[in-house]
Order: structure tokens, then C-alpha cells, then sequence
């Protein structure tokens, strides 16, 4: 038995699939009919049997009122890979419009008033092809200039634009990326139908461009690490290398307002954006309700809504409801309701209610609500509620409310509420962890290190406490202490008393072998676990660190000792087990605090 395909029940979908892709695909690669190539010889034929021709040669056919037909009139043609549009204009000489429907080509008289001197537009229309090829242009600009009118070839290489009658002379530019520029100039104010063509630019060809550092410069192209704008891959755009300039732009969104599809080539002085606007550059004052772009710089005063986006330098005053984001180098005062991005050097105030981040150097006032971050060589005062982060050297003070990093040279102060770090820093730095490679003032905080500072690892013994274990960091001039303890007991008694405690302290340098130390020490004492009460030893100590070769040292001095307790707690440990000394002030308060005092002295070794 012979199985039956068709009645799979895979089928029919298979079917439906298959047929849904070949007519997407016959729509597709379906050229439209006035863009159809034909090559046609006749000589002295009449109208009606050219007409024919081309629509058979075309694969299409005419619908027109054979009124608008002459049939006795005889029309020569010879064309060869020519379009249908090109084909009938040679016979028709512009007195008739053609208009597709389906597969018919519609044809109609083109009305008298058009050609009549009344008339106050006329249409410029026709093909840009390679020089070198013949081949049709696609995407390459046609424009005029003073009228700032355009219009891009479709991918056939076509065009159409509309010009104002009543200049006398036009002058129509063509431009396309890696062709060069070509300029048609228009004398007779009437209907044109023009086949341009453009020069390819050679490979091997250098061309040389004058640098210049005007506000108005712009480079036509940009570098691979240059900060890219939205539109930049419009053709105007990539094409277009000259600069327009214009008084006045309004505009409701990019290309929707009066600078057309040529706003993003023009430089305008002022520009009122309803919604959004692009321009090319702005040389007075830029207002955007909700943003603006700019492919190039801007000067004086830019104010937006929502956000300023410019591709060049910014010069004057720039504001923002949300962020403002340059390209270029930036000497304004800047002002974001989020946020502050410059990719090249900054110069002015700046302030940001998020962040500030600039890609290069700052020379400024730089506020941030919570961070600002800044890469390259900068200068002046840096302020956040979070964080400021600093990639190069740095001169001035940096104020945060979490952290400070700078990873070069800081001349300045760095001040925190947890955390700085410096590289080099020439000033203090004020926070609870401080770090430095190396430090011209003091650190001030709970734990300071200076990588070329101060260090000393201090194994010690005094008279409480036969073993502690101490470290200090920071520099000479002020450093901070943790210490360790452990008082050994009696060998019936397995109660461990130990102590831990953080200090302060200066070690000025009296020789090349001989430095004093002063050290001002607080140390909680514990029995066994730990001791949930007031049981506080404090230290005055004043010793000598006698040099016994490199990073080792002797340290011996004497102490002053508080001990604070409360009378109403009975199970502190025993401090006095071989030793108890002679109090030199024993005072119990009216809030049953117990104050005893004592002489006493430190013997240790000293490392690092």
C-alpha cells in the first residue's frame, strides 16, 4: 500500500510555511517598475509602439487616458541598462508624471500651471551614479545650501527635492562618503530632471586637512575612541564635510523643524528645541524642553530639560534636569540633576546630584551627591557624599562622606568618614582607615597605614602584663597602637586575664640610632571570655627606642597607670600577682568608679 503524504498532519503547516516564505521573498526582490533596467534601440517609431516596447522590456504595463496620448507622433530612443524613469523621460521630455500601482505604471499630464512663471516651486529630481562604474548611488546627499533643502538617493540612486522658484540660480551639492564633492549649478528656475555624477575618491589618495581650534571646527569623521552621537550613522552626516550655518533653529524633534534633514550639518546661534534638536553646533544659546544634541560644540549657554549630549567642546554655562554628557573638552559651569560625564578635560564648577565622572583631567570645583570619579591630572576641590575616586595625581583637598581614593600624588588633604587613600599625599588624610604610600602630614584616624611610614611590631613586657604584643602604624610625627596582653597565673588558679586596647602616640627622632617615644594607651582587661563592665587600664608611656641593627630595636620606658573599675562588681581579675605596686592615688566616686594609680615601666623588642 502506497502511503499518502499529503494527509501527514505535518504537512499543511509545512505547506503554509513554505508558501508564507516564497511570497515574502517574491516581495522582497520585487524591484519597483520605474526602476526597472531596460535597453531599447528605435528609431522614428510611433509613440504608441515605444510605449509598448517598454512595457514589455519592463514586464509591466501603461494605464493612461489615451487623450493625453498622440498616436501619429514618432519618438526615436536608444538606451542601453537604463532605467524605465530614465527611458521615459527621454520620451516624454517632463510633461508627464508617472505613478505606480500594482503592476501598471500610471501616466498623467503634468498640469499647465506648473510651467507657467506663477509657479513658486519647482522639483529637482534624477539619479547620482559612479563616475568610474555607472552604477546608481545609493544614500549619497543632494542639497542645497541657501535654502538648506535636501535629499538622500534611495537605494536605486534616485532623487527628488523641492526648490523655491524665486532664487534665480541654484546650486546643488552632492556628497557621499569616500566620493568626492560635486556642485550643479541650476539657472532656469523650472522643473529639472539631472544625472549627476560623482568621482570615487582613490584608496591610495591622502588628503590634508588644516587643524584648527575654532569653536566652530568639527571633524568630519570620528577617531575610533572619540565619544560617538545617536544619527551619526545618517547619511547627511557621514556624507556631508561642509558646514552650514543658520541664524535660528526650532525644531520639535531631530530632523522635524526648520533645518530639515540638514540639521546635523548646520551650526546654528540659537536653537529653540520643543521636545529635542540636532544641530551640528550652537554658538549663543541652546534651549531643549527635554534634550539637545549636538554633533559638534557649543558656546555660551545650553539649558535642557531632561539632557545635553554634545559630541565637541562645551564652552559657557551647560544645565541639565538629569545629565549632561560631552565629548569634548568642557570650560563652562556645569550643572546636573543626576549627572556629569566629560570624556575630555574639564575646566570650571561642576556639580551633580548623583556623580560627577570626567574621562580626563579637571581643573574646578567638582560636587557630587554621592561619587565623583575623575581620570587624569587635576586640580582644585573635590566634594561627595560617597566617594570621591581620583585616577591620577591630584592637587587640592578631596571631602567625602564614605571614601576618598587618589591613585597618584595628592598635594592636599584627604578627609573621610571611613576610608582614604592616597598614593603619594602631601597633606593629611582624616578619616577611620587611612592608607599612603608615603604622607607629608599626619593621618588621623582609628587605623592609619603609610606604606613608608612608620611600623613597629613590639613584643613587651611591664609590670601588669609579662607578654603583650603590640603594633604601631602611621608616621613619626602621630601613629596609632593595637595592642594584645596575657598575665600569666598561678598554676592552681587556670583563670586567664588578658587585655586588649588601642592608643596613640609620637616618636620624634633625636639621632641616627635614638628615638622617643610618648604613647598615650587605653586597654579593656578581661577574665577568661570577656569582661562586661568598666574595667579600664590606661597608659601614659614615655620610653627611648635604642637602634640595635636594621628594623630591630630595643624600647624601655616608664608608665603612668589608671585603672578605672566599679565597686559594685565583684568578679574583676587579680591585675597584682608577683607584684603589686605602690598607689600613688586610690579614689572610689560617688557613682562607685574605682580609680587607682601607679607608677610602672616597659621593657620590649621592637621589629620592622
Amino acid at each position: 500500500m502506497v502511503p499518502v503524504v499529503n494527509n501527514h498532519p505535518l504537512m499543511k503547516p509545512i505547506f503554509t510555511f513554505l508558501f508564507i516564505v516564497i511570497v515574502m521573498c517574491s516581495f522582497a526582490q520585487r524591484v519597483p517598475i520605474l526602476e526597472r533596467k531596460l535597453s531599447i534601440s528605435l528609431s522614428n517609431e510611433k509613440l504608441t509602439n515605444v510605449l509598448t516596447r517598454i512595457s514589455q522590456e519592463g514586464k509591466f504595463s501603461f494605464s493612461y487616458n489615451a487623450s493625453i496620448i498622440d498616436e501619429s507622433q514618432t519618438v526615436s530612443i536608444n538606451i542601453t541598462n537604463k532605467t524605465v524613469r530614465e527611458a521615459l523621460n527621454q520620451v516624454f521630455k517632463g510633461t508627464m508624471d508617472y505613478k505606480e500601482k500594482s503592476s501598471h505604471l500610471i501616466l498623467t499630464k503634468v498640469p499647465v500651471k506648473q510651467t507657467q512663471a506663477t509657479t513658486t516651486v519647482v522639483i529637482i529630481s534624477g539619479y547620482v551614479e559612479d563616475a568610474a562604474t555607472k552604477e546608481k548611488v545609493p544614500d549619497a546627499s543632494v542639497y542645497d545650501k541657501k535654502s538648506i533643502t535636501s535629499a538622500v538617493t534611495d537605494e536605486y540612486g534616485y532623487f527628488r527635492m523641492k526648490l523655491d522658484k524665486k532664487e534665480q540660480e541654484a546650486s546643488i551639492a552632492v556628497s557621499k562618503k569616500d566620493y568626492k564633492d560635486t556642485l550643479v549649478t541650476i539657472t532656469a528656475p523650472s522643473n529639472q530632471y539631472l544625472n549627476i555624477s560623482i568621482t570615487p575618491i582613490e584608496k591610495d589618495s591622502v588628503i590634508i586637512k588644516a587643524e584648527t581650534t575654532s569653536i566652530d571646527s568639527v571633524k568630519a569623521e570620528p577617531e575610533e575612541d572619540e565619544f560617538v552621537l545617536p544619527y551619526s550613522d545618517e547619511p547627511n552626516v557621514q556624507n556631508i564635510s561642509d558646514t552650514l550655518y543658520r541664524d535660528i533653529q526650532i525644531s520639535f524633534l531631530p530632523f522635524l523643524g526648520s533645518n530639515g534633514k540638514l540639521s546635523g550639518n548646520i551650526i546654528n546661534d540659537y536653537s529653540i528645541n520643543i521636545l529635542g534638536g540636532y544641530s551640528l553646533g550652537t554658538r549663543q544659546i541652546e534651549l531643549g524642553f527635554f534634550f539637545n544634541l549636538d554633533r559638534g560644540n557649543v558656546k555660551w549657554l545650553q539649558v535642557a530639560g531632561f539632557g545635553n549630549l554634545v559630541g565637541g567642546d562645551v564652552y559657557g554655562i551647560q544645565a541639565a534636569g538629569f545629565f549632561n554628557i560631552n565629548g569634548g573638552s568642557t570650560v563652562a559651569a556645569q550643572g546636573a540633576g543626576f549627572g556629569n560625564l566629560n570624556f575630555k578635560e574639564f575646566s570650571g564648577v561642576q556639580w551633580g546630584g548623583f556623580s560627577n565622572i570626567n574621562l580626563s583631567s579637571v581643573h574646578g570645583v567638582s560636587i557630587a551627591g554621592f561619587a565623583n570619579v575623575t581620570n587624569g591630572e587635576s586640580r582644585g576641590a573635590q566634594v561627595a557624599g560617597f566617594s570621591n575616586i581620583q585616577t591620577g595625581n591630584y592637587r587640592g583637598s578631596q571631602i567625602a562622606g564614605f571614601s576618598n581614593i587618589t591613585t597618584g600624588h595628592i598635594e592636599g588633604s584627604q578627609i573621610a568618614a571611613f576610608f582614604n587613600y592616597g598614593k603619594n599625599v602631601r597633606g593629611s588624610q582624616i578619616g577611620i582607615f587611612n592608607y599612603a604610600d608615603s604622607l607629608g602630614g599626619v593621618p588621623i584616624g582609628l587605623v592609619s597605614i603609610v606604606k613608608n611610614g612608620y611600623h613597629k611590631l613590639e613584643v613587651s613586657a611591664d609590670e601588669v602584663f609579662y607578654t603583650n604584643l603590640s603594633f604601631r602604624t602611621g608616621v613619626r610625627q602621630f601613629y596609632n597602637i593595637l595592642t594584645v596582653g596575657m598575665q600569666p597565673q598561678p598554676v592552681d588558679n587556670n583563670t586567664a586575664v588578658w587585655t586588649f586596647g588601642y592608643g596613640l602616640g609620637t616618636a620624634p627622632k633625636l639621632n641616627n640610632w635614638l628615638d622617643l617615644n610618648v604613647d598615650l594607651l587605653s586597654q579593656h582587661v578581661n577574665k577568661d571570655g570577656y569582661t562586661d563592665e568598666l574595667s579600664s587600664l590606661n597608659k601614659l608611656y614615655v620610653g627611648l627606642d635604642f637602634r640595635l641593627a636594621r628594623k630591630i630595636s630595643l624600647a624601655t620606658g616608664v608608665t603612668l597607670n589608671a585603672y578605672f573599675t566599679k565597686t559594685t562588681f565583684t568578679d574583676y581579675p587579680s591585675l597584682f600577682v608577683d607584684y603589686k605596686p605602690n598607689f600613688i592615688y586610690d579614689h572610689t566616686y560617688d557613682n562607685n568608679t574605682n580609680l587607682k594609680m601607679w607608677l610602672g615601666a616597659k621593657i620590649g623588642l621592637r621589629f620592622l
